[in-house]
């Protein structure tokens, strides 16, 4: 890769190679390797922490210059994996392609990892197939509730350099994308694909119904320092008496339930921020672009957005603004040309 026979980046971020690392930490001079046996059924250890193409007998010379491996005989050597994807521009947030209706692709072929990432991507892929086959609307998840929205819509609008990881930091609503309110930013969009059995929609209602018990005794129970949620705001209470105090209070509260309600009350602040801000923008991202709108023919719009349209096709106003090449001018000329294309088929109908 150094020498230029492989034209490829050197390694991914998450997962360099050998010779990668020797490049960037030249200044080191001793590096872990981890030997993880491979299973109980076999002898086979993988050495971790030294991916490498280097010709077989430097790799060798590696291996047998570790303490204790003197001996090794290595199985399989190491080899370089040059990537390829489809790119951005060929895909929708619905995971369908757009050259070819019809064909869903899910995981690394999209630029991600092979992990969670392409996990969340086939869950995507099959419900929209399934929606396609039966002639319903594509599903779309927006940024604002779901990581998965956040990656499928980073997927489609920024071209990556490496394989694709959905990290917290990407998600500018991350304060709304908690773990412990999946159920109440989700339940609803899979019930409605017919993702989501009735036992698990009762068993959500009466989740939320004891939630807002426990919501309401906080703003009501009365503690020596005056309400009790002035005192569960403070971040150096503990949960636990947040708890006790409800339930000496008659208030039925899980520890579960009341740690839920403790956050939201903490970061509530932020979290309205936060919802004002979903809101503020929630036009642009409801707002469609029809694919039938020629860029060239969007008047004061530049050479670099006229040609980000054409080539990525976003499917919304909120997509078009996130796309490199796009400003904010610009995404209110192509509102204007949307407004005036669908008065135009109006008239023409």
């Amino acid at each position: 890769m150094y020498s230029g026979q492989v034209d490829a980046e050197c390694g991914p971020r998450y997962c360099p190679s050998l010779e990668d690392k020797v490049v960037r930490f030249a200044d080191r001079e001793s590096h872990h390797v981890f030997l993880e046996p491979e299973s109980l059924f076999t002898d086979e250890v993988y050495c971790n922490g030294i991916s490498t193409s280097l010709p077989a007998d430097v790799q060798e010379g590696i291996v047998r210059g570790m303490p204790g491996c003197e001996q090794a005989e290595i199985l399989r050597w190491g080899y370089a994996v040059e990537y390829d994807m489809v790119w951005p521009h060929q895909i929708d947030a619905t995971c369908e392609t757009k050259r070819v209706p019809g064909l869903f692709l899910a995981g690394q072929i999209n630029g991600t990892s092979g992990y969670e990432e392409a996990a969340a991507q086939g869950l995507v892929a099959g419900l929209n197939a399934a929606r396609r086959v039966l002639g319903e609307d594509p599903i779309r998840i927006g940024r604002e509730q779901a990581y998965i929205g956040v990656m499928m819509d980073d997927l489609v609008t920024r071209t990556p350099r490496e394989p694709y990881r959905m990290f917290t930091s990407r998600a500018e609503h991350r304060l709304l994308l908690r773990a412990d309110n999946a159920d109440e930013r989700l339940t609803a969009i899979g019930r409605a694909a017919r993702l989501v059995c009735n036992e698990r929609v009762q068993s959500f209602a009466a989740r939320m119904a004891a939630l807002e018990v426990v919501r309401v005794g906080l703003q009501t129970v009365r503690v020596p320092t005056g309400r009790l949620h002035e005192r569960a705001r403070r971040p150096d209470v503990p949960m636990a008496e947040v708890a006790n105090a409800l339930r000496e209070a008659g208030v039925a509260a899980s520890d579960a339930l009341v740690d839920r309600a403790v956050t939201e009350l903490r970061y509530e602040g932020y979290i309205v921020r936060q919802h004002a801000e979903v809101k503020r923008h929630a036009e642009s991202e409801r707002s469609p672009i029809p694919a039938a709108i020629d860029p060239d023919a969007i008047n004061g719009l530049g050479a670099e957005a006229r040609e980000a349209l054409r080539k990525f096709r976003p499917a919304t106003l909120g997509q078009a603004g996130r796309l490199a090449g796009i400003s904010p001018a610009d995404v209110g000329l192509i509102a204007i040309a949307v407004k005036r294309w669908r008065g135009a088929g109006a008239v023409g109908s």
